[in-house]
């Protein structure tokens, strides 16, 4: 894998995704989350606070703790997959403050810095010598950048290149997060947003879907572009004004 290649090379070989057939998926999501997360929440709760009653009837050496604890592990695996299919079906509640947007991409590569390491990912930062403080919701938006960061870490397991460039274009704020990783076949580039759809064996394919939404809850659109077994690229708009 080589970190030498341009973007230029990728032209013409991504689909970007068309909003209004995203919009429509995540409308169609929305309306079902809304539907079957309180019919599921309600007896899910019951069956919490009766696991719960059962641990503090049994001793830790009880040979039913084990299966207990099987039980409230799982039902908070469920509550937590309601909340994400909730949070990708609906408008985060954002809370808009001036923020430095480089500022923000440190943090994200920060808090990754022994993945990156360990698997042998060399960085690389493009970022734009001018102002990058935009009005964003920061916890939002630092869900976006980690999130897509580490898709691209992931899609790098023998290790390579990962480049985080940033531009401003007219009024927006641009932030290119490019990989030399395995890519993205190209028949699985328009549904890589779409709710439940993952290419990875453990993934609930939420993640992104919960991203497009961020960003365009922010005024904003996202485009990924990708050549199958050579790389992927991230794009993502934002809003300066």
């Amino acid at each position: 894998m080589s970190g030498s290649r341009g973007e230029d090379s990728y032209k013409g070989v991504g689909n970007q995704v068309k909003e209004s057939v995203l919009s429509e998926r995540l409308a169609f999501t929305g309306r079902i989350a809304a539907s079957i997360a309180h019919e599921i929440r309600n007896p899910l709760g019951n069956v919490s606070i009766a696991a719960q009653q059962l641990k503090k009837a049994y001793s830790e050496d009880s040979p039913w703790s084990k299966h207990i604890e099987v039980i409230i592990r799982n039902t908070e695996r469920i509550n937590f997959l309601i909340t994400e299919l909730l949070n990708c079906a609906r408008p985060p509640e954002l809370n808009i403050r001036p923020h430095d947007m480089h500022g923000i991409i440190e943090n994200v590569l920060d808090s990754i810095r022994s993945s990156l390491s360990t698997q042998w990912i060399k960085v690389i930062k493009k970022f734009d010598a001018k102002p990058s403080i935009i009005n964003v919701d920061r916890e939002h938006i630092n869900r976006v950048f980690l999130n897509v960061v580490i898709n691209s870490v992931e899609a790098m397991p023998k290790g390579g290149t990962l480049t985080i460039s940033t531009s401003i274009e007219g009024d927006f704020f641009m932030v290119k997060i490019q990989d030399t990783g395995v890519g993205i076949p190209e028949e699985d580039i328009i549904k890589i947003f779409d709710p439940f759809f993952s290419t990875k064996s453990m993934g609930v394919g939420l993640g992104l879907s919960i991203v497009y939404g961020i960003v365009v809850s922010h005024g904003g659109k996202i485009s990924v572009e990708s050549i199958w077994k050579r790389g992927t690229i991230f794009t993502i708009s934002l809003p300066t004004k």
